[in-house]
């Protein structure tokens, strides 16, 4: 009773995870490490019961009703336990098994009548923000230097690149370790030269972050269920501490060992049950195909998943605006990196980025917008103009495809489409004409589009001949218009032209008149 009591004083939490292969429960309690300060967690309790959700989704794209019945058991059963430890605060979050069945609405639907919870389903990009912010927490300076980060999921990989702290650029590998099981495993089952089909799959992928990232990359960060299942093959002492090392040449020698034996061969050989077995060779060939893009000698390995870090931002809810504010500098980085990959105009981006912010915060009582917004905002500014890469011809159409198709950190995947929306819409466009993507939006989201699009609208309008004749704006609102002074030597009769056109949609959407008045210098 007295170590009970001991526990409900240091806040606790709970987070329930329906992964591919198991489901787990994560009980924990804040810790901060008295010497260095750093925060942290300390699990007080970590259960898995293995259900293989997933590869019905991969084989089928469904989830069994059978599974999900046990499942629900599954979840009743940790909530008593987490009830046991006195923990009320639990969270129930889902991956990529639940995010791809195609009935997951009815999966939803049967555990919230059966449990009584209702699960958070994460889109691929929350995943992959959740581990790339924890690692960057855990990591030390050395390591945020230069690295090429990677986690390998059930369904996907993510790879992120980390340049003096930040992350310019991320890429979404539609692979994983189950799902190139379930691609392949039949051919596992009868070839010994299954490794090189695996290698040429990944090859394409490789190339592509092969001509992105700098050479001489420094470190190889990892993290993934399966980690720990290969640190312990290899002999690596694992740790409780959230980073720990693995030689580079201890993952050699596993994959030259495995790579041309059989799923059954590895089980027996290894001990291992043949679900383990099945996905031990792709995620080694996963993980030597692109450590061989870096020149790191030890992989820092992580066995952290993303319920991990819902369980830290519950646990710590005054450190997420500061990774927060990390993540959205490096969201800016990426999304410059973008701009400069497609060519587009940089200096014009910036103008536009800065009069449409200037507008945005003038404002910001009227719009009702936030700062997740305003970064949307500023994202899209910078893009815009991609599509021009393609053709100058509906360049707005093809900016809106590149974006929609691009990997932008720390956006998920509503945000990104929110801002290929805007970018489609900078131009002639009005939301809604003919778009069946905009007509999918919930009406909150149509608004909020239009707001944004509106803002883009005038900005742009005020750099419409790429010559950033103002160096900035000041903007005044008062008695139903919006009035932006700009000062300069310049003729501004096509800015001028730009602008009224423009304005016509701002005056739809706010109810104000936008008037621009030029001061001769």
């Amino acid at each position: 009773m007295q170590k009970q009591s001991k526990l409900r004083k240091v806040p606790t939490a709970a987070v329930i995870d329906i992964g591919s292969n198991e489901l787990r429960l994560h009980i924990a309690q804040l810790q901060i490490d008295p010497e260095s300060g750093q925060e942290g967690v300390k699990y007080l309790e970590s259960l898995h019961y293995p259900l293989s959700l997933g590869r019905d989704t991969f084989h089928a794209g469904k989830m069994r009703f059978d599974k999900v019945d046990k499942a629900c058991e599954v979840i009743k059963n940790f909530l008593f336990a987490a009830k046991g430890y006195g923990v009320r605060n639990v969270r129930t979050v889902a991956n990529t098994a639940a995010r791809e069945a195609t009935n997951i609405d009815y999966i939803l639907d049967q555990i919230k009548i059966k449990t009584g919870v209702t699960v958070e389903v994460m889109d691929d990009y929350e995943e992959k923000r959740h581990i790339y912010k924890l690692l960057m927490h855990y990591a030390d300076d050395s390591l945020k230097q230069s690295a090429l980060m990677v986690y390998i999921g059930t369904g996907n990989i993510g790879v992120c690149l980390l340049e003096n702290g930040r992350m310019p650029r991320t890429w979404n590998i539609p692979v994983g370790s189950l799902r190139m099981e379930e691609m392949f495993g039949e051919r596992q089952a009868y070839t010994r030269s299954f490794h090189r089909l695996l290698e040429e799959y990944l090859a394409g992928f490789n190339q592509q972050v092969a001509s992105e990232i700098p050479e001489g990359v420094s470190h190889f960060i990892v993290s993934g269920q399966e980690i720990d299942l290969i640190a312990r093959l290899t002999g690596v002492d694992v740790t409780n501490t959230p980073l720990f090392a693995l030689p580079r040449e201890h993952l050699m020698e596993l994959f030259e060992n495995i790579k041309r034996k059989t799923p059954e061969r590895i089980a027996a050989e290894y001990n291992l049950p043949i679900d383990q077995a099945d996905e031990l060779l792709p995620v080694a060939c996963i993980y030597q195909n692109l450590l061989s893009l870096t020149r790191a000698q030890t992989l820092t390995a992580s066995r952290m998943l993303p319920c991990d870090g819902v369980l830290f931002d519950m646990l710590h809810p005054l450190r997420f605006p500061a990774m927060e504010k990390r993540m959205v500098r490096s969201t800016e980085l990426s999304v410059r990196r973008l701009a400069e990959r497609f060519h587009s105009d940089i200096a014009h981006g910036k103008h536009v980025r800065d009069f449409a912010l200037a507008i945005f915060d003038k404002l910001k009582r009227l719009h009702g917008l936030g700062t997740r917004d305003r970064l949307l905002l500023a994202s899209a500014a910078m893009l815009h103009e991609l599509g021009e890469y393609v053709n100058n011809h509906d360049h707005h159409l093809h900016s809106y495809n590149i974006v929609r198709g691009s990997d932008i950190v720390g956006l998920n995947a509503a945000e990104v489409e929110i801002v290929a929306l805007i970018c489609r819409y900078h131009s002639h466009l009005a939301p809604g004409e003919g778009d069946p993507h905009y007509h999918t939006l919930t009406r909150e989201e149509k608004v909020r589009v239009s707001k944004l699009v509106a803002l883009l609208k005038l900005a742009d309008a005020l750099d419409r001949g790429y010559a950033q004749k103002f160096a900035k704006v000041d903007t005044k609102l008062s008695e139903g218009v919006l009035t932006i002074t700009v000062n300069t030597q310049a003729d501004t009769e096509l800015e001028q032209w730009a602008f009224d056109e423009k304005g016509q949609f701002f005056e739809e959407v706010f109810g104000l008149k936008a008037q621009l008045r030029v001061r001769k210098i």
